[in-house]
């Protein structure tokens, strides 16, 4: 079984969030507002994940084109949206489900940003420059890591890569697609089980 496959502690962990996050919207009723706004962060997060996986191509070659050539981390941007979408689509503002959600919501950031983002970005730089040498240091230099520059990160010539499909499912994005859509339609399905 490919690494990518095996169910590892940080995997089970987010699968753990996500099943609580499910769990609360199906306690409450989600606000239609809320809800709508939430959706299009999901939507978009894992739009911006589906770009980046089809330019993907890990340990073949140091991606810099697509949206990796305005962010070094496409992907994890992507999920941070999915995890604020999720929150924001199950709350709902005169809910006790709100407190609850808001503060999985900051626990999860704080433990994504504060302990696995800082060493899975030391690690994964780390192994870029060993493997791509002169050529991965000048785009660590050169573009930001989560927030998206304007100009893009123009590579060498005979560097750049396609958008391919192929890419996005040998990357294993269409089940994380489909598992963010099965969410949305969960927590969306309380509007007609409550009406």
């Amino acid at each position: 079984m490919p690494a990518s496959k095996k169910l590892t502690w940080r995997k089970a962990f987010a699968l753990l969030v996500v099943a609580a996050f499910l769990f609360l919207a199906l306690l409450t009723r989600p606000h239609p507002g809320f809800f709508v706004a939430g959706a299009t962060l999901v939507v978009l997060g894992e739009a911006i994940r589906i770009w980046g996986t089809g330019h993907l191509e890990k340990n073949r070659r140091l991606v810099t084109s697509g949206p990796y050539a305005h962010l070094k981390n496409p992907l994890y941007l992507g999920t941070l949206a999915i995890m604020v979408g999720f929150a924001l689509a199950a709350a709902h503002p005169r809910e006790p489900s709100l407190p609850v959600l808001a503060g999985m919501l900051a626990v999860g950031l704080v433990a994504y940003f504060g302990v696995y983002f800082p060493k899975k970005k030391r690690v994964e730089y780390e192994r870029l420059r060993r493997r791509f040498g002169a050529q991965a240091e000048h785009y660590i230099a050169a573009v930001p890591d989560l927030v998206p520059r304007l100009r893009p990160f123009r590579p060498a010539p005979g560097e750049e890569s396609r958008w391919r499909w192929r890419q996005v499912a040998e990357n294993s994005e269409v089940e994380t697609a489909l598992f963010c859509l099965a969410g949305l339609l969960l927590v969306g399905s309380k509007f007609f089980w409550q009406l």
